[in-house]
């Protein structure tokens, strides 16, 4: 096993400790680390285009972030417009904030409002162990597109975006995604209506795939390797949970579309 690789697992390992009692235990804990990863996301937005410290622009998007956050549905299309109008006027008073940055800004910033309004959904019919299922429908599409990619990937998938997949990675890991989520929700998820599960589980590792590549796209935009470099072997924050965003974001719409 290689250096890298071995700080690779390493260093998951310590994310899932850290990660797990949280996500099961809900309440301040979860808030915590809802607080942790958007200081965290903030920061690496903020220093998209030369991965320089931008610390007033981070305060803010985290402010952002957690207020938007805690917004009911019908507040957050106003104060999506009044952060639009704002990044505005940043870029007009500085030169420096390209047309680029506020796109990216606006966008990341708007994923990460609507991936926390999916937690505080899924909490509040499923708690921890509804985010487990979503999480589950994630990780272990990544994982598996990993290993499977490893030992059979031959085509590549995207390689203008990212050139290490393949569609035997990708279609590996949506296996594996779907099955462990469905497995899960089916035994372990009881407020979730059967039907819910069973979408839930053949969408979201899809959906996880697309948003690996929307972050590797946006990554290669401004030419950077990584969003970060707070975990070693992963990368930055926005690095490891940019799939889970856009799971939670699904499952908060499916959600809806099940009345719940």
């Amino acid at each position: 096993m290689s250096k890298k690789m071995l700080i690779k697992i390493v260093t998951g390992v310590v994310i899932i400790a850290c990660v797990l009692p949280p996500i099961l235990l809900g309440g301040i804990p979860m808030e915590c680390l809802i607080g942790f990863v958007a200081a965290c996301s903030a920061y690496e937005i903020s220093s998209l285009s030369d991965q320089k410290p931008h610390y007033i622009r981070a305060v803010l998007l985290f402010a952002v972030i957690e207020i938007m956050g805690h917004m009911n549905d019908l507040q957050v299309p106003f104060a999506a417009s009044l952060f639009m109008t704002l990044l505005f006027l940043t870029h007009f008073c500085d030169r420096s904030f390209s047309e680029d940055q506020l796109a990216y800004t606006f966008l990341v910033t708007m994923i990460l409002v609507f991936a926390v309004h999916g937690i505080y959904r899924i909490y509040a019919v499923q708690k921890g162990w509804g985010m487990m299922f979503v999480a589950l429908a994630t990780y272990l599409c990544d994982t598996g597109a990993y290993f499977f990619g490893s030992f059979f990937g031959k085509h590549k998938m995207a390689p203008r975006i990212s050139p290490n997949k393949t569609w035997e990675g990708a279609i590996g890991g949506y296996l594996a995604g779907a099955l462990g989520a469905y497995l899960w929700g089916r035994y372990l998820c009881p407020a979730f209506p059967q039907y819910l599960v069973l979408c839930g589980a053949l969408v979201l590792p899809a959906v996880g795939e697309i948003g690996d590549l929307a972050f590797s796209s946006i990554k290669r935009r401004f030419e950077i390797k990584d969003f970060g470099s707070l975990l070693p072997g992963h990368g930055g924050i926005l690095d490891r949970v940019d799939s889970l965003l856009f799971c939670l974001m699904m499952f908060n719409g499916l959600m809806m579309i099940w009345g719940l």
